[in-house]
């Protein structure tokens, strides 16, 4: 396709908007999915080794500091004999397959082959 765009005396420039970019889009928002994804469900055994603690950052002062996230609060709240933090946890799971979702969604209507 990129030597029939440059046949018909396409630039470089429109070759790669019109043919080169459009028919890797899917592979990319693939790649990106699954980083995410990745990322999402592999973040619990990488924050215990980076610490955890139940403070939110607030400003740039607190960057470097340990900081909340889902799963661990998932993983801590779920072994709690409470009933609110159980509830918490369900929440929080909720909340994480949710983002997974949204990015789910995002990458097939962005990813689909507008021809």
């Amino acid at each position: 396709m990129k030597d029939a765009a440059y046949g018909m005396g396409c630039t470089r420039a429109q070759v790669i908007a019109a043919v080169t970019l459009p028919t890797g889009m899917p592979g990319v928002i693939t790649g990106v999915l699954l980083a995410v994804a990745g990322a999402a469900g592999e973040s619990a055994p990488l924050l215990f080794t980076a610490l955890f603690s139940t403070y939110y950052v607030n400003g740039l002062e607190g960057l470097g500091q340990p900081t909340a996230s889902l799963s661990i609060l998932i993983y801590n709240f779920s072994g709690m004999p409470y009933d609110n933090q159980l509830e918490l946890a369900w929440a929080a799971s909720l909340v994480l397959v949710l983002i997974i979702l949204v990015f789910n969604i995002l990458a097939r209507v962005l990813g689909r082959q507008k021809f």
